[in-house]
């Protein structure tokens, strides 16, 4: 008794220490803040900072000038022009100074929202990433610009990035990619930027990505009221005098045509002539909203006679629904006249894309050539692979799985080696024209999985890319556990298929090992098992969770070392495999001291009231 009062109070005390540290270390970092705006302005912050460029040819320097197009949503006096080279990197930049500039700030829940007006003549991506003086920098965000010759704002979301480790400094520099563009540059770009802010997350207002692209089906199994997928039926009026308060508009969001009703209580279409579409046997819409609670959508035939069907709302997020024609009772099918949308009070917007009817199932070249398992007889194994930016660039192998435990007990696996010397991007890809063959992106194959067994905790990078050249903006997502197999989800829902003069996709590319702090040895990376599933109601809420996982690092950590958590915990519980509960705390950190060598369950209660648990090694 006397041993385990001991214990306890000496429990509390290391939780109140940790409490009182935390405590502390928010009073100390009160006083650091980044010097924000970053507005070019005389007296402001960003003009007299010392910018140095990069990976840009001769690296002319950024230059401060004055507005060259002070009208739009940016009439400031000062901005930054960068002129990206055509003989420049893709991701050739421009980076403020260590020790001055930004200054020592924590990334957290009051800036973790980064915005940036850029006035750009080309659309390509925008990068962004914080670093701290000890080489430690974040993997960059990237958003594309949708407008070209006018000033616009990208919205960058840091809410689930991690400060940098203790050792590792406090993050006092910003990074800027103007013109990533992976596609190659034919000429000179000249990009101007300005009013960097760093404010708290917030709920978008509207969208920023465009509604998912729909899979390719047969033009007999479509009729299309509203997409750019499809050859649309004629003279259809989307603002028919109902008397309605909604404002109907058409937008374009990442160059594609979407319906957007504003003050919406309730909206009609109206046909220029009756559609049959009895013998189609769904109708597919995508919605977005921020604030509406209650869509309903109707069918309407000559009466009138129409019948509602209520669609799930979820807000922040395109939603894609897939509605049974049965659903629309007494409704005579052969002679659809209106649609209809109600359910606002006037106050709400929604966005809609992808209306149609359809039947049957989509087309696309067969999809692609999957799962990936390198298996004989299967598919990977026999691949052309190609090996890119490591150095001398060893093929990848296909050998026998080194580590048949766990969730993955297959014969075969790929292994790829990341050289030291190599780019933090290095990576594989499979052969156009061949391999995994034509597909379109869509509903029934946006969810890519792949399994991975790494030594080291970075970034996984994966995306797709057409014959002509077309390429997607990679997606990264970090492995959590080392020396074991462990599966990765990535979402690909929102992103689009090539324009049709650049074929379909066919071709595969994988980043093991993306790691822009470099590595300080070779690493092993083996990978398998890549599957293509659906992104219906089940991988939405898988992506959610993903999205929503907080992450622990480092894992494995040292006896004695803080673990971080990507997001604010309001509690933090952890127990060793009895069951016994060894320490407690809250926040962004937790301390590990009592935790001898051996294997932890760590259960964080997240903001939103959600409970996650996860294994935490100590060595």
């Amino acid at each position: 008794m006397p041993n385990e009062l001991a214990t306890n109070n000496s429990l509390n005390v290391l939780i109140m220490k940790n409490f009182t540290f935390y405590f502390l270390m928010l009073f100390a970092t009160a006083g650091f803040a980044q010097n924000a705006p970053i507005n070019f302005e005389a007296g402001g912050n960003g003009a007299n900072w010392t910018w140095a460029v990069f990976e840009n040819a001769t690296n002319p320097p950024l230059e401060i000038i004055a507005n060259p197009d002070p009208s739009g949503i940016n009439t400031s006096a000062t901005v930054a022009k960068f002129t990206a080279l055509a003989a420049g990197n893709p991701w050739a930049g421009c980076e403020s100074m260590h020790g001055a500039d930004l200054g020592p700030f924590v990334l957290g829940p009051s800036n973790s929202i980064i915005k940036i007006m850029v006035w750009k003549s080309v659309i390509s991506d925008v990068g962004m990433k914080m670093a701290s003086p000890a080489g430690w920098a974040q993997v960059e965000i990237k958003r594309p610009n949708t407008l070209v010759n006018q000033w616009e704002e990208l919205t960058f979301d840091f809410s689930n990035y991690l400060n940098p480790p203790a050792d590792q400094g406090q993050l006092d520099q910003i990074i800027v990619f103007p013109d990533f563009n992976l596609g190659g540059r034919g000429q000179d770009n000249v990009i101007y930027f300005d009013n960097i802010t760093f404010s708290a997350g917030a709920a978008p207002t509207v969208p920023l990505t465009a509604a998912p692209t729909p899979p390719a089906r047969n033009a007999a199994d479509v009729i299309s009221v509203f997409s750019e997928a499809y050859a649309q039926v004629p003279a259809t009026d989307f603002n028919p005098n109902w008397g309605q308060s909604t404002i109907a508009a058409t937008i374009e969001i990442q160059g594609n045509q979407t319906l957007r009703y504003a003050n919406f209580n309730y909206q009609g279409t109206q046909f220029a002539n009756p559609l049959g579409v009895s013998a189609m046997e769904k109708l597919h819409v995508d919605m977005w909203t921020a604030n509406a609670t209650t869509v309903n959508i109707f069918c309407i035939s000559p009466g009138p006679v129409e019948t509602a069907f209520s669609l799930p709302v979820t807000p922040g997020q395109w939603g894609s629904y897939d509605i049974p024609l049965t659903a629309f009772a007494n409704v005579d099918l052969s002679n659809v006249i209106q649609f209809k949308f109600d359910g606002g009070d006037g106050t709400p917007t929604i966005y809609l894309d992808n209306l149609y009817f359809y039947k049957g199932s989509s087309t696309g070249g067969g999809g692609p050539n999957a799962p990936i398992n390198f298996e004989p007889g299967g598919f990977g194994a026999t691949w052309t692979w190609a090996v890119f930016e490591n150095a001398t660039n060893p093929p990848l192998e296909i050998i026998a799985n080194p580590d048949p435990s766990g969730i993955n007990t297959s014969a075969t696996v790929a292994k790829f080696t990341a050289l030291s010397g190599g780019n933090p991007w290095a990576g594989v890809e499979s052969m156009h024209g061949a391999d995994l063959g034509p597909f379109v992106l869509g509903p029934s194959n946006s969810i890519i999985k792949i399994m991975v067994w790494k030594s080291v905790i970075s970034d996984v990078g994966l995306k797709f890319a057409s014959p002509a050249g077309w390429a997607q903006v990679e997606i990264k997502r970090p492995n959590t556990m080392v020396n074991q197999w462990e599966e990765l989800t990535f979402d690909f829902s929102s992103y689009l298929n090539p324009p049709a003069d650049q074929g379909q996709l066919d071709q595969i590319i994988v980043f093991p090992d993306f790691n822009l702090a470099g590595r300080g040895q070779d690493n092993v990376i083996y990978f398998d098992n890549i599957t293509f599933g659906s992104g219906g109601a089940v991988s939405t809420d898988e992506a959610d969770a993903l999205r929503n996982t907080v992450r622990v690092y480092p894992n494995p950590v040292a006896s004695g070392e803080r673990i971080q958590f990507s997001r604010e915990v309001t509690q933090i519980e952890v127990f060793d495999l009895t069951g016994k509960r060894m320490v407690a705390g809250s926040g962004f950190t937790l301390n590990t001291a009592v935790l001898k060598s051996g294997v932890y369950v760590v259960k964080m209660r997240t903001q939103d009231g959600s409970i996650q648990t996860q294994k935490l090694v100590v060595q």
